[in-house]
């Protein structure tokens, strides 16, 4: 019995031993260098592992982990910023209202690109452009951290700083 294939080169179909399967072969017809697959009855299937979810999970704390020593060594190589203070007298930093309601906006535009959902990402961009410069210090927050926030576990990092740099443009006036 042989095996049945189409050349890429000249479109001919070609038959080959058993013997040639997972080979390199070239075409008798054009010369064009051919993977000679296996037959599809000799390709066994391989078992999949369960999905571990206490893996999961213990891989989303490291992650969390990873984006707060980033996050910290990031602080560290930078200028140390003006203390900012709690009305009150309190010395602990914190981030006014609109810069966290910014961020929690611009989650849900990252979460809506993760989504495909533009319909969504556009009503967010509308809400972030009222809150320009707050969105803006919230991205740059959030692009400092190399590894996507665990709301977007499962979004390489390239296509989350693809995210951060689309949404930033949008803004710019």
């Amino acid at each position: 019995m042989s095996i049945e294939l189409r050349c890429e080169g000249c479109g001919k179909m070609l038959r080959a031993p058993r013997g040639a399967a997972g080979k390199r072969k070239k075409c008798p017809a054009c010369g064009h260098e051919l993977y000679v697959p296996p037959p599809e009855d000799e390709v066994e299937e391989l078992p999949l592992a369960p999905e571990d979810a206490d893996e999961r999970r213990r891989e989303a704390r490291l992650q969390a982990e990873r984006r707060r020593l980033d996050r910290a060594l990031a602080r560290e190589d930078a200028e140390p910023p003006e203390p900012v203070t709690k009305p009150g007298g309190s010395d602990r930093p914190w981030v006014p209202a609109g810069e966290a309601d910014a961020e929690a906006t611009v989650l849900t535009f990252l979460l809506a690109m993760r989504d495909s959902d533009l319909t969504r990402a556009e009503e967010a961009v509308a809400l972030l452009r009222r809150r320009r410069s707050e969105t803006l210090k919230a991205v740059d927050r959030l692009a400092v951290d190399q590894i996507p926030p665990a709301e977007m576990a499962g979004v390489p990092p390239a296509v989350y700083q693809g995210f951060l740099k689309n949404l930033t443009s949008q803004l710019q006036p």
